[in-house]
């Protein structure tokens, strides 16, 4: 089992090694070594032999640059498949890519999913344990249709295309948040043994949803445990203020937050009866948490908000963001060691 690293604290066992925090505090021993990925956030520069290095676009809220730094368990194999840059080292699979969305996020999304779940198969990682979509215009509406709508529609259509009727047990933890400029940006991580796909008890499972809200719904699972040989770890998904399928407390984000904080504790007391009981302590039990705000202006708010329900030193990245819905202020996700 590897040992994951959050702001220079080590020693906990986990499914990846990770450390993450404002860029200039990455230690050295980790900038040294073999880097599966990073991925920066801000203007920060990225390391330059990593197997992978992507730029999210989206501006760092109330703070410097960030980066998160994922070691190889040896040297990475890495790679290109027409838009999608990959390296994996024997463990875990970490790749993204990038396409414009100008002739529609249908087409974009339904490419860019057919090929990581072609690319993950063939070298060996077909089960996904997490995927970050940043989407360009997620609120607008484009040729009839709401740019989060239609993405949902390619990304299931690649889904139903690899694996059939059965792929809603095959989908894994996500996110997909709003993003500057017009491209779809895909972030994904796969392993080679499947984790377990688990759904938050006060919500409805978000492929379920009505069609008020969609042609289909979103192909996700709330979170996703890793598979045991690599150790306790847990996706959390993007999640916000919605039970049920219903958006609750529109216009107003700090009871957006308290039922998003919520949500948090349920998923992960239902990922704990598949791994270790402190994911019962909700919120805190998050190594990291990335934070999505539609507003800026809510920063101030809500970081107080989030504040006594953080552990010592927990490492919080704070992202401006449109969220998935248009009534919908803010999104937490993270990892659960």
């Amino acid at each position: 089992m590897a040992t994951v690293i959050v702001e220079g604290v080590e020693g906990i066992a986990a499914a990846c090694r990770l450390w993450a925090g404002p860029g200039r505090l990455a230690p050295p021993s980790v900038l040294a070594g073999e880097l599966l990925a990073a991925v920066g956030y801000g203007e920060g520069e990225l390391p330059p032999d990593a197997g992978v290095a992507v730029a999210v676009p989206n501006a760092v809220l109330g703070g410097e640059p960030w980066l998160e730094l994922w070691p190889a368990a040896s040297p990475p194999v890495t790679g290109r498949a027409g838009p999608l840059a990959y390296a994996h080292d024997g463990r875990l699979l970490f790749g993204t890519g990038r396409l414009p969305i100008a002739g529609g996020a249908e087409p974009a999304a339904h490419a860019l999913f057919s090929g990581l779940l072609a690319l993950a198969a063939a070298h060996g990682y077909p089960h996904l344990l997490r995927v970050w979509n940043y989407l360009p215009g997620i609120n607008e509406e484009r040729d009839g249709l709401e740019v989060y709508r239609s993405f949902n529609l390619g990304r299931a259509r690649a889904w139903v295309s690899h694996y059939g009727l059965a792929a809603e047990r095959r989908f894994c933890a996500s996110s997909a948040v709003g993003a500057p400029g017009e491209e779809l940006l895909v972030c994904f991580l796969a392993a080679r043994a499947p984790g377990r796909h688990v759904e938050n008890p006060r919500q409805l499972a978000a492929w379920r949803y009505p069609p008020r809200y969609g042609p289909v719904g979103p192909s996700f699972s709330r979170l996703t445990v890793a598979p045991p040989g690599l150790g306790p770890c847990c996706f959390l998904s993007g999640t916000a203020s919605v039970v049920g399928h219903a958006t609750r407390h529109a216009g107003d984000p700090v009871a957006q937050l308290a039922e998003t904080r919520e949500n948090i504790g349920r998923a992960l007391a239902a990922a704990a009866n598949h791994g270790p009981e402190r994911w019962r302590s909700g919120l805190g039990a998050l190594a990291f948490a990335k934070v999505y705000l539609r507003r800026p202006a809510d920063l101030g708010g809500v970081r107080a908000g989030l504040a006594s329900h953080l552990a010592a030193g927990q490492p919080v990245l704070y992202l401006e963001a449109d969220i998935c819905r248009a009534d919908l202020l803010l999104e937490i996700e993270g990892v659960a060691l």
